[in-house]
């Protein structure tokens, strides 16, 4: 898609996504991934360069270091112990590469909505395969999704501004998880603690409750993490706290208010 296609694309009202998902890869997602994160971490690192300390919690990296978003889904693997692991918008596989060696132990597995960009995954990570699957996570509910203890993102429903499709992704995401829902986003993108109080409130959560907490990660990274069951984390009930300390985007959160403001909760 060329520069000209790209503006037209984002101005479309009808549309509005961050981008245009068939053409993801090639536009946009393997440019950053090659020029900007590999360019600063370690995406695929060997098993032995990774360890976890139960009694911290932290996860310990030898060589260069990981990008801190991935370092932190590795430690909240490490400490809540799930036996299955499922990530939405699994883009090049490198976070479920890593941690399948890293936690032989635990089933993963992963999916994601664009076609090239399980094309990619299976080029870097042959091994994962099987494990990964075409998934449109706004799409309603199937049956055929699988279930997991652990259900996580990674820069996924941050870009996914279309009519009410984020709260359609929540839901379906809280509906696959056996007990916790992970969402490692960009959080002036949607007023996600907002709406996910709407959601539970509302009645449109799977889960008898959900628990809503801050998780933070040893390298500076912060998570939103849904729980069935209370935890001993930070209880999160306003945006605010998710967002303390980051240079607020007029434009994110513009758009996050008029992403919010097209729900309508419960009955």
């Amino acid at each position: 898609m060329n520069i000209l296609n790209r503006i037209f694309y984002k101005k479309r009202k009808f549309y509005d996504d961050d981008f245009d998902w068939e053409s993801y890869t090639a536009d946009s997602y393997k440019r950053r991934l090659i020029g900007d994160v590999e360019k600063d971490h370690d995406v695929i690192a060997k098993p032995a360069e990774l360890s976890f300390d139960p009694e911290t919690g932290h996860v310990t990296k030898q060589g260069r270091s990981l990008h801190p978003n991935q370092h932190l889904i590795y430690e909240v693997i490490g400490q809540l112990q799930p036996a299955s692991v499922h990530e939405v918008g699994c883009g090049a596989a490198d976070h479920l590469g890593n941690a399948v060696a890293f936690y032989p132990n635990t089933q993963f597995s992963g999916s994601d909505r664009g076609a090239t960009q399980l094309d990619l995954a299976r080029s870097r990570h042959p091994e994962l395969k099987d494990r990964l699957k075409l998934q449109d996570i706004t799409m309603p509910f199937s049956r055929q999704w699988p279930k997991s203890d652990l259900i996580y993102s990674q820069a996924v429903l941050m870009h996914i501004h279309t009519a009410v499709s984020h709260f359609v992704a929540l839901c379906n995401m809280v509906n696959m998880a056996n007990n916790y829902v992970l969402l490692m986003e960009n959080y002036q993108c949607h007023n996600f603690v907002q709406d996910i109080i709407g959601l539970r409130d509302g009645g449109h959560l799977a889960w008898d409750e959900t628990h809503i907490y801050r998780f933070d990660g040893s390298t500076g990274a912060r998570a939103i993490l849904l729980s069935r069951t209370p935890l001993d984390y930070e209880e999160l009930t306003s945006d605010a706290q998710i967002r303390a300390g980051l240079d607020p985007s007029r434009r994110r959160l513009n758009r996050a208010a008029e992403d919010s403001s097209r729900a309508t909760f419960g009955y």
